[in-house]
């Protein structure tokens, strides 16, 4: 079960906004070695839920940013903030 988190981002007009988000957790898999013991890499599926102004107001976002984002924060999230969540998700 993925769990929420929220990040800044500064769009391209310059303004800052708070993006809500899920993401799942991630098994880089095992890509070498031998062939029984190898799986494809899992999770990490990110999905930004809302996107607030500084006051928290909501505020309309592009498929554009939609997509950056998501794949900023699928390559940066931090997953050892919360170990024993993600084990769990596993």
């Amino acid at each position: 079960m993925p769990r929420t988190h929220e990040s800044y981002f500064e769009r391209a007009d310059e303004t800052e906004v708070i993006v809500e988000y899920t993401i799942s957790a991630y098994d880089p898999g095992c890509t070498y070695g031998p062939a029984e013991n190898c799986y494809p890499p899992e999770g990490g599926e990110v999905e930004i839920i809302s996107v607030k102004d500084l006051d928290g107001k909501p505020v309309q976002w592009t498929d554009d940013e939609d997509e950056t984002w998501c794949d900023w924060i699928a390559q940066n999230h931090d997953f050892s903030e919360e170990p024993e969540y993600y084990e769990d998700d596993r």
